[in-house]
């Protein structure tokens, strides 16, 4: 059998950039795994729900087990059919071919749908989240999602993989076209009334606990530039990743010099004081799971040092990553 990394590895940042600007396109999570479930690629989009239910031993192995059988019910079914992940969200899975080789599975949606009881678990097990604040809290602030929405952009990473990644790799890679949604998986009242356009959730926005560090949070004045809501828009999506006033200010097509003086002058603050706040206000909500190491929520940030995330996290929050975490964890043993 032929071993799916000769294709995958030589072309991996070019399919990472493809999944994570899908998902930027998008609003859908995305993510290439193996034909056992296990991750190829970086997850892209993936809510603080999601983050938290995969940095879990236990709920990470369920999470595999939905992405494996749900690739294969698509290919069982010669259809890719929405399903029930263990954990309630709504997810479709699109077998990647290379020839007539099967090597794994594109994730797509990871999303909270109005209707979730119109749509099939794809395993038995069930996570119950509803006694843990932290998960309740981050499923609160997840956006609706339309199974429409997921149609249409399950469609363009399907042309994308099909008809640019294939060639750039010289292979013949394709992903299986997904067929129309059933119409007894679309709830009348969503299509009707769509739910509102929500901003990708920002976990830092959750309140922290009481008595514990509470940082300022940073609105947008009323007719704000429009450049400077992209700015934000694309800060919030990359929080994940090291970002740059110069890509920053390319993506908004302003030079570096303007998009520092415009961000300052609307928001009050500098370019990178505000990302500092946004990622560290993340942090602390990541920093209430104890399953966390603090090395992995610095690097999940995007920190390529852990002691660096450590200073900016004390210089914003006035306390140690640590500090915080034994703060909540004293909180927690007084209630």
């Amino acid at each position: 059998m032929t071993n799916h990394l000769e294709y995958i590895e030589p072309n991996q940042k070019i399919l990472d950039k493809i999944l994570s600007e899908f998902t930027e396109a998008t609003g859908l999570a995305t993510i290439l795994v193996d034909t056992q479930g296990v991750e190829l690629t970086a997850g892209y989009g993936f809510s603080p729900f999601c983050q938290l239910m995969r940095n879990n031993e236990d709920t990470r192995k369920l999470c595999q087990n939905c992405d494996m059988f749900g690739g294969r019910s698509s290919i069982k079914n010669k259809r890719t059919t929405p399903y029930v992940c263990h954990a309630g969200l709504v997810d479709f899975s699109y077998p990647v071919k290379i020839g007539e080789q099967i090597i794994g599975y594109i994730l797509c949606g990871q999303t909270k749908i109005a209707s979730p009881h119109n749509f099939q678990p794809i395993i038995k097990e069930k996570t119950e989240w509803s006694d843990n604040p932290l998960l309740v809290e981050a499923y609160k602030n997840m956006p609706t999602t339309t199974p429409e929405k997921i149609r249409a952009g399950s469609e363009l990473l399907t042309i994308i993989i099909n008809y640019y990644l294939s060639d750039i790799m010289g292979k013949h890679i394709a992903v299986q076209f997904p067929e129309p949604i059933p119409r007894a998986f679309v709830d009348e009242e969503v299509t009707k009334h769509p739910a509102k356009q929500q901003p990708t959730i920002v976990q830092a926005e959750a309140t922290p606990p009481i008595g514990l560090v509470e940082l300022p949070q940073t609105e947008l004045p009323k007719n704000c530039h429009s450049e400077i809501e992209e700015a934000i828009d694309y800060i919030n999506k990359h929080l994940n990743e090291a970002i740059t006033l110069n890509e920053v200010a390319n993506h908004v097509y302003l030079s570096e010099y303007y998009l520092s003086k415009l961000f300052k002058k609307e928001l009050g603050i500098n370019f990178i004081d505000y990302i500092n706040e946004k990622k560290i206000n993340r942090a602390m909500i990541l920093l209430q799971d104890s399953t966390w190491s603090i090395d992995s929520i610095a690097y999940s940030l995007g920190f390529s040092q852990a002691s660096y995330f450590s200073k900016i996290f004390k210089k914003v929050a006035k306390v140690t990553p640590s500090q915080y975490r034994n703060q909540i964890q004293k909180e927690a043993y007084r209630k």
